[in-house]
């Protein structure tokens, strides 16, 4: 299969997966938050957000570094599978036993207690399915996650507009989502068994070192790289209660739906990054660089509209007589999302080419300086100051990351198809800004019209958007443009 082929195969396969995911949990959580109210929103949010760091405890980096070995060494699948699945399996206990004891040092709300012991299981349920959709990434067989996501979020959507419908207790909604996480780990099993056989016997301690030497990093980053961004909703629900929690999490909701975009791109092509890195290091390079203009491109008009047009995001998605206090975060947040557009790609260039010790250690001093601050400014200053200090924090990773790969930046931002469009961005935010009289429904397609042009005629050479925009083009030419 011809290059640009196999990424953009990938790409619509991984976008697919995370894309119905993420239109299930639009439904979940804006439903919740709509129709129960900030208090019950944020007890369901921090239950779901325990469950989201204990999930990292499950893989600590094990899924991402399997996918990469996989995909590096094909013909060894069978024992990187019996390896790593006995570790996964000892990881994902430690992590739901870990769950299990929050509510006896947290001094939460009933109903949130509640709430996370039912979410602990999910914990189980989802790390193993995860480490099974990271052996069909290695192998670049994307397409068997994107039908098992599609089976069980249909089946979670609509029971749970039913729920909704029948105004069912809040409970019943985290039990419908850990049903599903159980039924996609049995859909996950049986397409397994078409590439590896499901045995963990015949491993050794050397194996388990072996594997534990090189995870440890990834790991440790996942970890802090989910807690720099989501302690802040912790020290929320322990100060300030469950109603801060909920307008806080309305924003960060968003921000995580728009940082799926990126998270889907890199998942799509970690696996070719990987396989570049070691055969070609040159179209690795290249490759990266068409990811950082094109993630950048992306990010600059989707910061603009939740800036500009904040108030009328929450209003339409949330109400303002509950909501109003999340407008102001959300402005911030437009920031926070432009830089983690800005900065992904380095982090994959880092990951790819064995330098994730130097991103672990970014991100762990990033969560140092982030607990520091929310420990200050949470009591003062509640969810507008956490969200200040998650900006500051973000800004820290870019900063480190591109410190990191500056041969990368020089070559990459000081480009005017890179600076010509944030510059553009710059003057249209003005403008925007100037005339708020302007409808959202009218400012949003201006926006958008905008960046079509500043995409394809500004933002891409000819030989780029060749591969970006055109489906079907001879070798020699993605050769030249990659």
């Amino acid at each position: 299969m011809e290059l640009a082929a196999r990424i953009r195969r990938n790409s619509v396969f991984s976008l697919l997966s995370s894309g119905i995911r993420l239109l299930t949990n639009i439904f979940l959580f804006l439903g919740i938050a709509r129709f129960y109210g900030p208090e019950i929103f944020g007890q369901f949010t921090t239950a779901h957000t325990f469950s989201t760091l204990f999930l990292l405890l499950a893989d600590f980096g094990l899924d991402l570094l399997f996918t990469t070995e996989v995909a590096k060494q094909r013909t060894n699948v069978q024992r990187l599978f019996r390896s790593f699945a006995a570790l996964k399996m000892l990881f994902s206990s430690i992590a739901v036993i870990g769950m299990c004891l929050i509510p006896l040092a947290h001094n939460a709300s009933a109903a949130t207690r509640e709430l996370i012991y039912i979410f602990s299981l999910s914990v189980a349920f989802n790390a193993l399915m995860n480490f099974f959709f990271a052996l069909f990434k290695g192998l670049e067989q994307l397409q068997h996650e994107t039908r098992i996501s599609f089976i069980t979020n249909v089946v979670l959507l609509g029971l749970m507009i039913l729920l909704g419908i029948l105004r069912a207790p809040i409970w019943l909604f985290a039990t419908l989502f850990t049903s599903t996480r159980a039924l996609g780990l049995i859909f996950a099993i049986v397409t397994a068994k078409r590439f590896v056989r499901l045995q963990m016997t015949g491993f050794n301690v050397a194996e388990w070192k072996e594997v534990m030497r090189q995870g440890w990093v990834f790991g440790v980053y996942l970890l802090c790289g989910t807690l720099f961004f989501q302690v802040d909703t912790l020290f929320l629900a322990l100060w300030l209660g469950d109603h801060a929690v909920g307008i806080y999490q309305a924003v960060m909701k968003l921000v995580a739906l728009t940082l799926a975009l990126p998270e889907v791109v890199n998942s799509a092509l970690l696996p070719l990054f990987a396989r570049f890195y070691h055969e070609d290091e040159q179209r690795w390079s290249r490759l990266g660089k068409l990811l950082n203009k094109t993630l950048w491109l992306l990010g600059l008009p989707i910061a603009l509209i939740l800036f500009v047009y904040a108030e009328n995001v929450i209003a339409i998605l949330y109400g303002l007589k509950d909501f109003a206090p999340a407008v102001p975060i959300l402005r911030i947040a437009a920031l926070i999302i432009l830089i983690r557009f800005a900065w992904e790609s380095y982090g994959l260039m880092l990951t790819t080419s064995g330098r994730q010790f130097e991103k672990m250690i970014i991100v762990v001093i990033a969560t140092v300086i982030t607990i520091a601050l929310n420990w200050y400014v949470i009591p003062r200053y509640g969810a507008y100051g956490a969200v200040i200090v998650s900006l500051l924090a973000n800004f820290f990773v870019a900063a480190g990351f591109v410190i990191a790969t500056r041969t990368f930046f020089m070559q990459w931002t000081l480009d005017a198809r890179y600076l010509l469009p944030g510059i553009l961005t710059v003057f249209l935010g003005l403008i925007l800004w100037n005339v708020q009289p302007l409808n959202f429904w009218y400012g949003v397609p201006v926006v958008l019209v905008c960046y079509g042009f500043i995409f394809y005629l500004i933002g891409y050479t000819k030989d780029e958007r060749r591969v970006v925009f055109v489906w079907r083009q001879e070798q020699t030419v993605l050769d030249k443009a990659l």
